[in-house]
């Protein structure tokens, strides 16, 4: 009786698994027996206005291993160390947490070659796992670095365009199953996808990729020469606002070598920008009538302002200048009558609408505002310094754009770096044009680009001429400011910031470029924006001219 009720309670029991608990129990066993594992997107490339890649995912592997399943870990980590090449400290690691067994999954390698992952994948040692990922690659080396970004080990973007586009790029992981043996080993033919990746899309950039090795290798090349502390180019499509080259690059003050940075300074930099803004100032005033290029002022070289004396760059007797000829000098105390000419409110209104003050449309990871207060903010000279470019700053991408409103017939247009958007089925989104607006006349425009012409035939800019190339252009030699909040070093040094803006040709302006030099060396004739960095200026030209073949207009000469 007793035997007969357990064999009733065995079938019950036996019943009850295979109906209410089945699924549950299926489940269970599974788990045994199959694994789940994530199967990334590939990346998007970037590649520049050519179709030239700059930055571009790879095939890549991952080893990691669970302590738990591995039997002999000093063959494990052995094999692992002639494939790898471990640190001695990588191997007492490994060996360490075999012997311990208290967790199921270590890292041993991220983003290594893919061909190195499958001879570890053949191996077939229990415990190892090689899960292929991609490994983020810069086919030019270093050249585009500072506006590409990065991404970090585990491929999002975490700086430049590759964080900025980072939702665009990464696209969406997928999944798949699989079964592995006792021994954890994946059972050939048993892979499940159970849901595909979409991969990212690319980006085609505005970017051309020799003119954006260009203008690295000729800002090194002259940073290197003078010793500055470092240095930034920006190169424009002068109608569109495309960036052709945007450049970066410093000084490590330990080895004292320089290289293209990781950061995008042109953008996330700001500083007074110095006589560049005299444009602006002048350009502003003609546009307003408030003079006209002829207009002539007596301009002593030095004069009090509030409760400082303000000085033009040199000695002088008074001079009776015209608007031409005080932009050409780039006098300080002229800009300054210009300005008051003009109005100190309408000039901070042509400064707004020329871009300073605000943030591009570009809108780069970490791109700086700089600082333009309002008239009402502004006490003692500093209400007129802003006239000459002290007292206000910009980023070098603010300037270029500010600038190109004169070389573009008056038009302010938003730099942009992105041309189009590519799917992973080969669609072309192209990306809309960018910004403009109005900002002076043509008339005005052109007036001031003729003045910019004399600056580099008989001004301050000669070392930006090129040979049978008309080319506009302003020098800038700015104080820069230290964390001291003065103009002075610690060792009681001036501390400079020069800078050159130029297009051409001049007479039909097709690219304008501006060159800033940080920190030239105080004390020497390397100081000046016209020495510092218009022939940063004339060393490109040529690159530039061949890239994009600009033909000057028949019968155009230089100076």
């Amino acid at each position: 009786m007793v035997i007969a009720l357990i064999l009733c309670g065995i079938i019950a029991r036996v019943g009850y698994l295979q109906t209410k608990e089945a699924d549950s129990l299926r489940s269970a066993g599974a788990d045994q027996w199959t694994r789940s594992y994530t199967l990334p997107a590939q990346r998007g490339t970037m590649f520049d206005r050519h179709g030239n890649e700059l930055a571009m995912s790879v095939p890549a592997a991952s080893i990691s291993i669970n302590p738990k399943l591995i039997v002999d870990g000093a063959v494990v980590v052995n094999d692992l160390d002639n494939l790898l090449e471990l640190s001695d400290e990588k191997r007492a690691d490994l060996l360490d947490e075999i012997a311990r067994k208290d967790r199921g999954f270590v890292y041993v390698a991220r983003q290594i070659d893919a061909n190195i992952g499958q001879f570890i994948r053949d191996l077939g040692h229990a415990g190892v796992n090689v899960d292929d990922e991609s490994r983020r690659e810069m086919p030019g080396g270093d050249t585009g670095r500072s506006v590409l970004g990065r991404t970090n080990i585990d491929g999002e973007g975490i700086a430049g365009l590759e964080k900025q586009y980072e939702d665009v790029l990464a696209g969406t992981s997928g999944s798949m199953t699989r079964e592995v043996d006792p021994k954890q080993r994946t059972i050939a033919g048993s892979e499940s996808i159970a849901q595909a990746p979409v991969d990212g899309d690319d980006l085609v950039l505005t970017l051309d990729r020799s003119i954006q090795f260009s203008t690295e290798q000729v800002l090194l090349a002259q940073l290197e020469r003078i010793g500055a502390k470092g240095g930034t180019v920006i190169a424009l499509d002068t109608p569109t606002g495309e960036v052709l080259g945007m450049a970066s690059v410093r000084r490590d003050d330990d080895t004292g070598g320089y290289a293209v940075t990781n950061g995008n300074f042109a953008a996330v930099d700001a500083y007074e920008p110095g006589s560049v803004a005299k444009v602006i100032t002048v350009a502003g005033a003609l546009d307003a009538g408030a003079v006209t290029p002829d207009t002539a002022f007596t301009v002593p070289w030095r004069k009090q302002y509030a409760d400082d004396l303000l000085k033009d760059s040199h000695e002088h007797p008074d001079l009776y200048l015209t608007v031409s000829d005080i932009l050409t000098e780039s006098s300080n105390i002229g800009t300054i009558m210009v300005q008051q000419a003009l109005g100190r409110f309408e000039h901070h209104e042509y400064m707004t609408d020329f871009g300073l003050g605000e943030k591009t449309a570009l809108d780069f990871p970490g791109e700086s505002d700089g600082i333009l207060k309002a008239p009402d903010e502004l006490w003692g000279s500093e209400r007129v310094t802003v006239s000459y470019g002290q007292g206000v700053s910009s980023t070098s991408l603010q300037l270029a754009a500010a600038v190109n409103v004169i070389a573009n017939g008056g038009i302010y247009v938003a730099p942009k770096l992105v041309r189009a958007v590519v799917g992973p089925d080969g669609t072309q989104t192209p990306a809309p044009d960018a910004p403009s607006r109005r900002v002076v006349s043509e008339q005005a425009a052109n007036q001031t680009a003729a003045m910019m012409q004399r600056v580099v035939c008989e001004g301050t800019a000669t070392r930006a001429q090129v040979d049978n190339l008309p080319i506009a252009g302003k020098t800038g030699t700015a104080f820069k400011a230290a964390p001291n909040g003065t103009y002075y070093n610690e060792q009681g040094q001036r501390i400079y910031y020069a800078s050159f803006v130029g297009f051409f040709p001049a007479d039909d302006p097709q690219v304008t470029v501006l060159v800033s030099v940080d920190e030239p060396p105080a004390g020497t004739n390397d100081r000046f924006g016209g020495t510092a960095a218009a022939p940063v200026f004339a060393a490109l030209v040529p690159t530039l001219i061949h890239e994009l073949g600009i033909q000057p207009a028949p019968g155009s000469t230089g100076c």
